[in-house]
């Protein structure tokens, strides 16, 4: 996925969340759905994930290369990547326990979607300083998919958050039959 088309999905799967979340009122922001993350642990869970993905992406490159090596392969589809990460999930993984959100406060729910919305431009300020070669060279760990090049990292913010929109969708209309 080119650049301008990646950072245009990240900022509307995360201007679709936000819009979402700022709609409930306190039980859809802090109820849990069939054993589910409630809407405001989903915000907060998205939080944690952009607060590493722009650490990750803030490190000097002499870094990435020495930690985690060169991607020698080409970056992988938006497409195939997230069916690999869909497969992961239906396979039984999980988020590791960093990114488990304890529960959270409606009280706390303007400030958490304040937070989002700028590490979410923070994420896209970090990802447009780098080239096109750099995407596709320099590599981070993923929990789930292991060291991926940067392109591929934000490929997986732009549909992990859709995912979780979809899935906060998912549970509040079950919650509101």
């Amino acid at each position: 996925m080119e650049k301008t088309t990646l950072t245009k999905s990240l900022d509307e799967n995360a201007l679709q969340f936000i819009e979402l979340v700022k709609g409930l009122n306190q039980n859809e922001f802090e109820d849990n759905i069939n054993d589910k993350w409630s809407a405001g642990q989903d915000l907060v869970h998205l939080i944690k994930v952009l607060q590493i993905v722009n650490v990750g992406f803030s490190l000097p490159k002499p870094i990435l290369r020495l930690l985690f090596g060169i991607n020698k392969n080409d970056s992988r589809p938006f497409e195939d990547l997230r069916q690999v990460y869909k497969n992961a999930l239906d396979g039984g993984a999980k988020a590791p326990t960093i990114y488990i959100p304890k529960p959270v406060s409606y009280r706390d729910k303007e400030h958490l979607i304040q937070k989002y919305t700028s590490l979410n431009k923070s994420f896209i300020d970090k990802l447009n300083n780098h080239t096109a070669h750099e995407l596709d060279s320099y590599r981070l760990p993923h929990p789930i998919l292991g060291k991926i090049s940067l392109r591929e990292l934000a490929s997986f913010t732009s549909f992990h958050t859709a995912h979780h929109f979809d899935s906060l969708k998912s549970k509040l209309a079950h919650l509101n039959n």
